[in-house]
């Protein structure tokens, strides 16, 4: 059995004391220190391995590595006399060395590979960077005249957008007076027309009990009428009053005897719808006037001449609500008048107003279209501006490479 132990540290005592067979029943053979030629040769062996060294410098570094082994013996035997303390080298320890030297050189090729390769890289960049630099330049000039059109075209849709908010501002201005306008008209005219809603109102009853009046009429009451031979004059006046207010052209006849009445209504079908058809809104002031001493007298009432003639009675009702209706009929009439032409003006004005409101979405459409194109101008010269921006930033970076 062969055992091999370190005299390295306290090991080897300890186990001697331990196992006293390891000393007594053992033959010990005591390895001393390798030579110069040894430690040369091995470093040498070893070193042939190693491909980062120059074939050369191999023997000189075998050599140096023998020289520090026994460079640190030779110290170590000075530290035993001064100190009294001892500090093993073995074989192991010049291995070690080796390795290690093995170690930091592969370590430090690949980080010196390394850096070669970034300085190659860089070279490369520098190069392809100063080709490129002529034509960042180049792409900057027609970047930067780009911009400056760009910009110029901006300014121009600022005024273009300011010119037509200010026209749209002055015909809000002008559709906000249209509109007081349009409402105090429409006050107005809201007024006017109650007024006649409420006077026409009044003239109803008279043109309803005018009508009334007639309905009591028919071609059996108004023949037996006609079958008078010599009425008294109660029936004489209604029948006058019927030609003065029915004649035609306002031209009132001057033969109002109960022969012309009998004239009158010799086509009794034909009186009646003369009668119904009356243009109640249009009565001569001729008609009026000679109709006015019929009406003042006492017996023109329907009451009293009733019970002379029922007929008569009718047409007497008739006279009388026909005269109060147009009475009230004139006294509205300037109102409606004043009433169309107020209703003309808010027509006018609406229109007006209507047309300032269609001109002002027109502006509004043109001034949006501008906002919109102001909008894409403004977003295009910040894009370009950018891009300007970004080349100027890599020709600075690549003088700064240079």
């Amino acid at each position: 059995v062969a055992l091999c132990f370190s005299p390295v540290g306290s090991k080897l005592r300890v186990r001697s004391r331990k196992f006293p067979a390891l000393v007594n029943c053992m033959a010990i053979d005591w390895f001393h220190e390798w030579p110069q030629e040894a430690l040369e040769s091995v470093s040498f062996r070893f070193l042939q391995e190693v491909e980062n060294i120059e074939p050369q410098v191999k023997e000189s570094v075998s050599r140096f590595m023998a020289y520090v082994h026994t460079s640190v013996n030779q110290t170590s035997k000075e530290y035993l006399a001064n100190e009294r303390r001892y500090n093993y080298t073995t074989p192991k320890s010049f291995l070690e060395q080796i390795k290690l030297y093995r170690s930091l050189l592969g370590q430090r090729s690949k980080e010196l590979t390394a850096k070669m390769e970034r300085l190659e890289n860089g070279l490369q960049k520098l190069s392809s960077t100063s080709a490129q630099v002529d034509d960042l330049k180049a792409k900057l000039a027609a970047q930067e005249v780009e911009l400056k059109k760009k910009n110029e075209d901006a300014d121009k849709l600022i005024q273009e957008v300011g010119i037509e908010t200010e026209k749209v501002t002055k015909e809000k201005a002008v559709a906000d007076e249209e509109e007081r306008k349009v409402a105090a008209i429409t006050v107005v005219v809201g007024g006017k027309q109650r007024d006649c809603e409420e006077d026409l109102a009044k003239a109803e009853p008279a043109l309803q009990a005018a009508q009334d009046a007639l309905n009591i009429l028919n071609k059996k009451n108004l023949t037996e009428l006609k079958s008078f031979g010599s009425p008294v004059a109660a029936v004489t006046n209604v029948t006058a009053a019927v030609m003065v207010l029915t004649a035609p052209g306002g031209k009132v006849p001057k033969d109002r005897s109960w022969k012309a009445a009998k004239v009158m209504m010799a086509k009794v079908d034909t009186f009646l719808d003369s009668l119904i058809n009356f243009n109640k809104e249009n009565i001569p002031e001729a008609c009026l006037k000679a109709i006015r001493p019929y009406l003042q007298d006492p017996e023109f009432q329907p009451d009293l001449v009733a019970s002379k003639s029922y007929a008569a009675a009718g047409l007497c009702s008739w006279v009388l609500n026909i005269v109060k209706f147009y009475e009230v009929y004139c006294e509205v009439e300037p109102k409606r008048q004043a009433l169309s032409k107020a209703n003309a003006e808010l027509g006018a004005a609406q229109e007006k107003l209507t047309a300032i409101k269609i001109k002002i979405n027109h502006l509004n459409e043109n001034l949006a279209k501008l906002t919109a194109k102001f909008e894409k101008a403004t977003a295009d010269k910040v894009k370009c501006q950018q891009e300007a921006e970004s080349t100027a930033h890599t020709i600075l970076l690549a003088n700064r490479l240079d």
